[in-house]
């Protein structure tokens, strides 16, 4: 799982994000994941020769963030020929249902990656109807104290009303960390120079397990 890999060939406070693609791709070839799964904001740069060896490797599903092309996103696709970009219908993948929420939650729709409340709650109440949902994507973190209160309390509804067992967020830029909300796992991710993380975690049996945070860039890539 990655989350706001935040690609740009423009130095951020004086580091190089032009080669986190690569650290992504080492990751990938390391952990040989049957998904890689993705909250969005991997930069408005990136191109879709960045996405190949991820999707050549691994069944990839993503959505797009406030800091995308959200053309490129919508665009990408699998070695099968299915789309990457996980839209406003649940994906069936190897007997998992996934729902999400793209880019932003917003009073009004100012951008592409806008979507307002009412949108997303008409988008929820439309999965709740649909049956069970295994994993939610967004790219926005619901409200939770330990996510010091930088989320969105409509996400907070998700997991009221469709009780995923996995939930994977990012957007707000603390450090990474595991919550476990009323029987679902959250995992809240930065995969940016500022934490550098990705997670993997197990699937068998219906029960998700060993959730692990690790590090996108060894000390020996050095980004500073």
């Amino acid at each position: 799982m990655v989350v706001d890999l935040h690609y740009s060939t423009r130095p951020f406070r004086g580091r190089d994000e032009s080669r986190v693609f690569e650290a992504l791709c080492r990751a990938v070839e390391a952990e040989k994941p049957d998904l890689v799964l993705s909250a969005g904001d991997f930069g408005e740069e990136a191109t879709e020769e960045m996405f190949r060896p991820i999707s050549k490797q691994s069944y990839f599903i993503t959505i797009y963030g406030n800091h995308d092309n959200v053309d490129l996103i919508k665009s990408l696709r699998n070695e099968d020929g299915s789309s990457c970009w996980l839209s406003g219908n649940i994906r069936e993948w190897q007997g998992l249902r996934i729902a999400a929420v793209n880019g932003n939650i917003a009073t009004r729709k100012r951008k592409a990656h806008h979507h307002t409340m009412q949108e997303v709650e008409r988008l929820v109440e439309g999965y709740a109807r649909s049956g069970r949902i295994d994993i939610v994507v967004t790219h926005e973190a619901p409200q939770h104290p330990l996510l010091k209160s930088l989320g969105h309390d409509v996400l907070n509804r998700v997991l009221e009303i469709l009780r995923p067992r996995l939930y994977l967020c990012g957007h707000i830029h603390i450090p990474s960390q595991t919550i476990e909300v009323g029987g679902t796992v959250l995992v809240n991710l930065d995969s940016s120079i500022k934490n550098s993380n990705y997670a993997t975690v197990e699937f068998d049996k219906e029960i998700f397990h060993d959730v692990q945070i690790k590090k996108l860039f060894q000390p020996s890539y050095d980004f500073t």
